[in-house]
């Protein structure tokens, strides 16, 4: 394959689709990885869907259907957390409903309605890519963040370079340390780095200075010294919106890694300001896309020890290189030995320890990924709502015959006669709530009737023009309104971080269990 066909399929594998666009508007509407949005879409089965329930469910919108929607989301909730293996109390709904009334409101504050606008201003006038779960340049093994840990994976990411680097190695090897590092930390992170890459192994970083640019020179060179078909990539791993990335004194660095088949990416959309608490959010990305990380000298206190933190938790093998005890360089790594938390690398240069077996870079055309789908493309949800929307139908004309009124119990135990184990309480709920929306049925005093059985499930994708309509009604309606979320440290804000809202993800993930 030559390098222009190469671009080429680049190019579509990382065109935007409906369901894209979808994950990028919604990763907008937050303030960084949120347990609840994963949840919810994982519940629905679509960020598609899920956005036009939110738009339906907002300010403006006839009474009915905003109650239709709002009811669905609970549902789709509850289904989502109960398939993500959780449980979600009383404190959890608060927080969600809480939450929503942000979303709605971010949902406003869109820069167009107009989808070609869109993408062109969520990929920075076609400067960035942007890749989420059914792409075949999806990194599967992301999908950890939400098996191992209370921690949601992304929507999406943005990135720049190539996208082919995040698949290009089973196993990458992440490399971190201290900014403020010694040369013999410098130099250990550099020769590792470029060892790994030399054998084809893909190299994480987070693009600082110090230990992380010293990684990423390390895989640069080694490309350099035996070719782009042979070296394994780099990959950097950012804080905020790619259009903030930094330090600038590492400018050079980040347009090499581009040069070189690398990839700069962010779970942020554009704008997003990288304050200081996204660092360790981020952190945890580099441990999740890594299958070892390499802690290089590092200090008492550096992020890199977060890094190794979520690596453990991750069930990632970590390696510390051990230095002089007389030296605070090297403090975190030597503790992180001690404690038995890293196993301590003993050569520079015998990468066999934490490697796998050497390999070319691997490709990642699309029909190399069709038999090895990731968790969240092949979520099921609602993603065969045609089947679902049958099954109940059925259901409901057997409650009617059988007990002259149909309810949600009924349905239940009809349900549970004719597909078992398939249709919980809250899948009925949020079911039922799809098809009121689309006319498929009614509800009036608690008896459920079929409007037009021959219709089909249709979710219009025309959100957008329906976000417009909204934001005019709420602004006519209440000018002066303030919303929740006007005090929400958005993350396409430049607005200081206010201390309660910047730790609702942490405290969102802890009132679902």
């Amino acid at each position: 394959m030559n390098e222009n066909t190469t671009a080429d399929t680049s190019v579509n594998a990382t065109a935007i689709d409906d369901e894209t666009l979808s994950r990028a508007v919604l990763t907008y509407c937050l303030d960084s990885a949120d347990a609840m949005m994963y949840a919810l879409v994982k519940g629905i089965g679509s960020a598609t869907h899920t956005l036009q329930l939110l738009a339906d469910s907002g300010p403006g919108n006839h009474e009915s259907v905003a109650t239709a929607a709002y009811k669905t989301l609970d549902a789709a909730l509850i289904n989502g957390i109960t398939r993500w293996g959780r449980t979600i109390n009383a404190r959890g709904m608060a927080s969600f409903h809480g939450a929503m009334v942000s979303w709605q409101h971010r949902l406003t504050t869109l820069p167009s309605t107009d989808p070609e606008e869109l993408k062109t201003w969520f990929t920075a006038n076609g400067t960035q890519w942007i890749v989420a779960p059914h792409h075949p340049y999806w990194p599967s093994q992301l999908a950890d963040l939400t098996i191992h840990t209370d921690w949601a994976a992304p929507l999406c990411l943005w990135g720049k370079g190539d996208p082919q680097a995040l698949v290009s190695c089973s196993e990458p090897v992440g490399v971190v340390g201290s900014r403020g590092v010694s040369e013999y930390g410098r130099q250990s992170a550099h020769e590792l780095a470029k060892q790994a890459a030399r054998a084809g192994h893909l190299i994480v970083s987070g693009g600082a200075l110090g230990t992380d640019a010293a990684a990423h020179w390390g895989a640069i060179q080694a490309m350099d010294e035996i070719g782009t078909p042979l070296a394994g990539r780099t990959v950097a791993v950012f804080a905020g919106g790619l259009n903030y990335i930094g330090p600038k004194s590492n400018e050079r660095l980040f347009e090499t890694i581009i040069n070189h088949s690398g990839a700069l990416i962010s779970e942020l959309c554009p704008g997003t300001v990288p304050e200081a608490r996204r660092f360790l959010i981020r952190n945890r990305l580099i441990a999740a896309l890594s299958s070892t990380i390499i802690v290089a000298p590092a200090r008492a206190r550096s992020g890199a020890l977060n890094t190794a933190g979520w690596a453990n938790e991750l069930n990632r093998r970590v390696f510390a290189v051990p230095g002089d005890v007389t030296m605070p360089h090297n403090t975190g790594c030597n503790r992180l030995i001690q404690e038995g938390q890293a196993s301590i690398i003993c050569s520079l240069t015998d990468i066999d320890e934490f490697c796998h077996a050497a390999h070319r870079p691997q490709s990642a055309d699309a029909a190399d990924n069709d038999d090895e789908p990731s968790e969240e493309s092949t979520d099921t949800s609602l993603s065969q709502p045609t089947n679902a929307t049958a099954a109940i139908l059925k259901a409901i004309r057997t409650c009617s015959a059988k007990y002259g009124h149909v309810s949600t119990d009924g349905l239940l135990a009809i349900l549970a006669e004719s597909n078992p184990g398939e249709y919980s309480i809250s899948r009925i709920s949020m079911e039922l709530g799809l098809m009121e929306l689309n006319g498929l049925i009614c509800t009036q005093h608690g008896n459920i009737t079929i409007t037009d059985a021959s219709a089909t499930f249709h979710i219009p994708l025309n959100f957008f023009s329906k976000l417009l309509k909204t934001q005019a009604c709420t602004d006519q309606r209440n000018p002066s309104k303030t919303y929740a979320s006007d005090t929400h440290n958005h993350a396409c804000s430049g607005k200081p971080a206010n201390r309660q809202t910047a730790m609702r993800s942490h405290l969102v993930r802890k009132s679902l269990l």
